[in-house]
C-alpha cells in the first residue's frame, strides 16, 4: 500500500513539473541506442522514475535497491513505473546484486545507481559503480537535478521532494568509461573523478 501511495504521488507530480534537460553527454534522448549506467546521488532518488520516463521513456531500465525495510518501498515504486528492480547494498546481498545487475546490463538494460547509498556518507561514492561499469563495459552517466521549490527530509542524505509546478532542470555529465583491466589504482582514480563529476552536477553542497 505504501508504495502505491508513493508512486501515485510522484505520478501526479510528476505531471506537473517543469523539465529542462542539460545534457554535456548528448546521449541521452528517446532514440537512445544503447544502455548505460546512470549514477546520481541518493537524495534524488524520488526524482529519477520520472525524469526518466520524460527524457528516454519506457526503454529497459533496473534500478538497485537496499534489502531494508525503505528499500521494499523504493522496489514497490520502481516495479510500478514498469522498470525492473535489483535488491541489494554493500552490506546485504553484495554479491548477488552485482551479478543480477551485470547480467541485466548484458540483456540490453541501463542502470540506475546511488553510489553514496544506501545509507552514506553524503556525496562519497562508493566502488561498485565504477567496477560494474568495468565488468559490463558500461559508460557510466553522472547526472543530478535541481529543483525548485522543494521540501527536504530530515533524513541522512536530506531527500528531495518535488512541489507541484516545480521547476527541474536534469543535468547530465561526460561519459565515464572505466578499462576493463583496471587495477585497484585505476578504480580509486575513477571513483574519484565519478565522485567529483556528480557533485559538480548537482550544483550545491548537499
Amino acid at each position: 500500500m505504501v508504495d502505491w501511495i508513493l508512486y501515485t504521488l510522484l505520478r501526479v507530480i510528476g505531471f506537473t513539473l517543469r523539465y529542462r534537460l542539460i545534457d554535456e553527454s548528448g546521449l541521452v534522448s528517446s532514440s537512445m541506442k544503447q544502455n548505460y549506467i546512470f549514477a546520481f546521488w541518493h537524495n534524488r532518488i524520488l526524482l529519477m522514475p520520472n525524469l526518466y520516463l520524460h527524457f528516454v521513456g519506457r526503454k529497459p531500465l533496473t534500478a538497485l535497491a537496499s534489502s531494508s525495510r525503505d528499500g521494499d518501498y523504493a522496489a514497490g515504486v520502481v516495479l510500478r513505473y514498469g522498470f525492473a528492480c535489483v535488491r541489494g547494498s554493500t552490506s546485504r546481498r553484495a554479491n548477488q546484486a552485482f551479478l543480477e545487475l551485470t547480467r541485466l546490463a548484458m540483456d540490453g538494460y541501463s542502470v540506475c545507481i546511488t553510489p553514496d547509498g544506501p545509507r552514506g556518507p553524503l556525496q562519497v561514492a562508493q566502488a561498485g559503480v565504477v567496477k560494474l561499469a568495468m565488468v559490463t563495459g558500461l559508460p557510466i552517466l553522472p547526472l543530478s537535478a535541481v529543483v525548485e521549490p522543494c521540501i527536504r527530509l530530515k533524513s541522512w542524505d536530506r531527500t528531495i521532494i518535488p512541489l507541484p509546478f516545480a521547476r527541474c532542470i536534469a543535468h547530465i555529465g561526460k561519459p565515464i568509461i572505466i578499462p576493463r583491466d583496471a587495477d585497484d589504482a585505476m578504480v580509486e582514480k575513477c571513483r574519484l573523478e565519478v565522485q567529483q563529476a556528480m557533485i559538480e552536477l548537482s550544483d550545491e553542497s548537499a
